[in-house]
């Protein structure tokens, strides 16, 4: 059989015993329970023996604000901190929570968490603020702790990857620095022989050939005895940037050494003798570059050796030796001009 409401009422302890129980349960808590008014001064009405254990004031110290008022013992650095939580909550008709130290008459500040609301009338208007509070020191000492390993952590992870990137930087200009030659910028005669060989690979799996032109500069040496090293080193960079101005996405072209450079024409399937004589020939003309001298004009030009794998050569040494013999007899026989196997074979 239910009980009535008013049977279960009955059956409940007296009112004083009730709030003897109360007083009984919050009396062990690690703090303590308030109730103040929603007045300027927060006058205290009720607040558990709790404040004694934390602030070292007995409660009787803060009934009415007789000797302290409570906020008089809330740190002054977290004063704004615990007006804008309460102030927030109360806005929008909700209950706070905020982390606060008490400044007791003994000892260091107690670190404390507070969860309160506000207490309507039947208009709706807020009279009373409660709360309890509970002494987190111990909890916060851990926090804090935990708080200052993660931020080293966090110093140690960023130094690590800051040490990192400087490592990979380095090993980008040492990489750069191995591969490329200072004074052009173009990738140097190590750079080209690996690019060489993939070259060669990738030919051979697509089956699609590949051009080389091996190219030296005619009278490079008059420049360099006649106006100085400077100037040839100009001339070189100069030429460096006409080559580069020829190539398409997919060719590659370096400094060799010297006044030597080579040119790969990657493959497609659309690349023949012809195709790459005509690169060549722009290589030519390109290359075709006047320098004034105290002793006149001093026409440089290019001598061009065009070679194609795997039509001409069976591998890349054979490639480049090829090219550059071809190179050679276009020196010998005049200079300025491009040869290619088809004329060697026809001389």
């Amino acid at each position: 059989m239910s009980l009535t409401i008013d049977t279960a009422l009955n059956r409940l302890p007296p009112i004083d015993e009730r709030l003897n129980i109360l007083l009984s349960i919050t009396g062990r808590m690690d703090g303590y329970l308030y109730r103040c008014r929603n007045d300027e001064s927060h006058t205290m009405l009720y607040i558990s023996d709790g404040i004694g254990a934390v602030s070292g004031y007995p409660p009787s110290d803060f009934i009415q604000n007789k000797v302290l008022e409570y906020v008089s013992v809330i740190h002054p650095d977290d004063l704004d901190s615990v007006y804008a939580a309460v102030n927030t909550a109360l806005e929008a008709k909700r209950n706070w929570t905020v982390d606060y130290r008490i400044v007791p008459n003994f000892g260091r500040a107690v670190w404390v968490r507070e969860i309160g609301g506000g207490v309507l009338n039947d208009a709706g208007e807020v009279v009373c603020l409660e709360g309890f509070v509970t002494d987190i020191s111990d909890r916060k000492l851990i926090e804090d702790r935990n708080t200052y390993l993660l931020q080293q952590l966090k110093d140690v992870n960023e130094l690590l990857s800051a040490q990192k990137r400087e490592l990979q930087l380095a090993k980008q200009r040492s990489d750069h620095s191995a591969n490329h030659d200072q004074l052009t910028g173009l990738p140097n005669r190590r750079a080209f022989h690996s690019q060489l060989r993939l070259a060669v690979d990738e030919s051979r799996s697509r089956n699609t050939p590949i051009g080389l032109l091996f190219i030296d500069l005619d009278r490079f040496k008059e420049v360099n005895d006649t106006l100085g090293h400077e100037s040839g080193d100009a001339l070189l960079q100069h030429v460096a940037a006409q080559l580069q101005t020829l190539l398409r996405s997919t060719d590659f072209v370096a400094r060799l050494g010297g006044d030597e450079f080579a040119f790969l024409l990657y493959g497609d399937s659309d690349l023949t003798r012809e195709s790459a004589t005509a690169v060549a020939q722009r290589v030519v003309e390109k290359l075709r570059i006047d320098v004034p001298s105290p002793a006149g004009v001093i026409r440089v030009g290019c001598t061009v050796g065009v070679a194609l794998f795997p039509l001409d050569a069976e591998d890349p040494k054979g490639l480049l030796a090829l090219a550059d013999r071809l190179m050679y007899v276009g020196k010998k026989g005049g200079r300025n001009r491009l040869v290619t196997v088809e004329e060697l074979e026809a001389a």
